[in-house]
């Protein structure tokens, strides 16, 4: 299963074509896309009627600052830390106070290049003078209440959706990389110190590490990315794109984010489904708590298991009952998105 972020996509430099995404979501006429099934809650409604967000290319040269940014302060933040640059390059060097420098870095450069950037955002476009204010807050989707019923469907979804998503990695790992030769094997080589890595900030050896472990591994990418990707992005994105292509647009561009090309795939998939109960919802509270489950999930498969690599995949994936398990949660999942639709506004 895959973690909805990785703490080594600070490190690596970003590009993608934006534009070019967004022009083939207009060409291949999503907007047509049945009403029945995008059935937009008052909230967006509202949006799409008013002027009252940034343009789409407004919003598109914030998220290349950002990501540009967040590509810096990764790189100033390595050279910072003691030995922070053999860390990357064999994640089991260092001790026990580069990791914890480590897990600080990630921590500082989510909250200071992801959240604090879009809580300043929305405050300068409700014209409001602090940073962080109950009208800056709606205008990121926030609501007074929250459906806890959305929320239990909408992570029920999430976690019918981990045997589809755990099998579209092995799959790729299975067939799709290996018959690309030495840039598959470069794929796999760098997602294999990737997952190193986050296992070596994963570590947990104490209930006070493990506190630490949730606050950097789970709660800080699950606030500060929604706030970047659904609550401000996604938004702004819904009048020049429509709701559903901006959906659309925002999961690719979420999974761009995380520069791994071996989930480029599951990610997207992914930031699709948490982008749609964003959309159905029109409440920050129920992609906050996917995401979250999600890397909680991710978190408690590394524990248990350790490394995807090590589990017997080539028998599970081609085993005809897997695919069992797979279509009776996909039928489960259409189920539970039915119910979800029906408690949204």
């Amino acid at each position: 299963m895959q973690a909805a972020g990785h703490p080594l996509s600070i490190f690596r430099v970003v590009c993608g074509s934006y534009f070019v995404y967004s022009a083939s979501v207009r060409c291949a006429g999503l907007s047509a896309i049945s009403d029945d099934f995008f059935n937009y809650p008052p909230v967006i409604c509202m949006m799409l009627q008013q002027d009252t967000r940034p343009s789409f290319l407004f919003s598109t040269v914030v998220l290349c600052a950002i990501m540009a940014l967040y590509s810096v302060a990764g790189g100033i933040l390595l050279m910072i830390i003691p030995g922070g640059m053999a860390v990357v390059d064999d994640p089991m060097r260092g001790g026990s106070q580069v990791v914890a420098a480590m897990r600080l870095a990630q921590v500082g450069a989510q909250i200071l290049v992801l959240g604090l950037p879009v809580l300043l955002l929305a405050a300068m476009h409700v014209r409001e003078r602090v940073p962080v204010s109950w009208k800056s807050l709606q205008f990121l989707g926030f609501s007074r209440t929250v459906s806890w019923r959305q929320v239990a469907f909408a992570v029920s979804g999430m976690v019918l959706l981990q045997p589809v998503i755990h099998s579209v990695i092995e799959l790729q790992n299975f067939l799709l990389w290996p018959s690309l030769g030495s840039a598959g094997r470069a794929v796999l080589e760098s997602q294999r110190l990737l997952d190193a890595m986050i296992g070596r900030l994963a570590g947990v050896h104490s209930p006070g590490e493990a506190a630490v472990v949730f606050a950097v591994l789970a709660l800080t990418p699950a606030l500060c990315e929604e706030l970047l990707f659904r609550g401000y992005l996604q938004q702004n994105w819904y009048k020049a794109l429509s709701p559903q292509g901006s959906v659309l647009f925002t999961g690719f561009v979420f999974a761009v984010f995380h520069l791994s090309a071996a989930n480029l795939v599951p990610l997207a998939l992914l930031g699709w489904y948490i982008g749609y109960i964003f959309m159905k919802s029109g409440s920050f509270a129920v992609p906050f708590f996917v995401h979250l489950l999600n890397n909680l999930v991710a978190l408690a498969v590394l524990h248990a298991g350790g490394s995807e690599a090590a589990l017997p995949e080539d028998r599970l994936i081609f085993s005809f009952w897997w695919w069992i398990v797979v279509a009776c949660c996909l039928l489960l999942f259409v189920s539970f998105m039915r119910r979800f639709r029906s408690v949204c506004p």
